[in-house]
């Protein structure tokens, strides 16, 4: 396996179903990506960017279910 996750490689399309080590590993992969794109390219590959946005969003997720503030959360981050 590269410890690059390559815009052209398969992408989980359910995030929620991944473990959180696995969305952590996910994460690690496009990260890795997203700094060689800068370094080689100065930019970054729109998939590239759509991938990290949509872990980002995932994280935030997770992070909004465990909150002690959840109750006051939007409905979409309630279980």
């Amino acid at each position: 396996m590269n410890s690059r996750l390559f815009p052209t490689d398969s992408f989980p399309e359910d995030l929620t179903a991944l473990e959180d080590i696995e969305l952590q590993v996910l994460h690690s992969r496009v990260q890795r990506q997203v700094d060689y794109e800068y370094a080689h390219d100065i930019e970054v590959n729109p998939e590239t960017d759509f991938r990290a946005a949509d872990i980002a969003e995932e994280f935030e997720r997770r992070e909004a279910l465990t909150s002690p503030w959840r109750s006051l959360l939007h409905p979409m981050f309630q279980a």
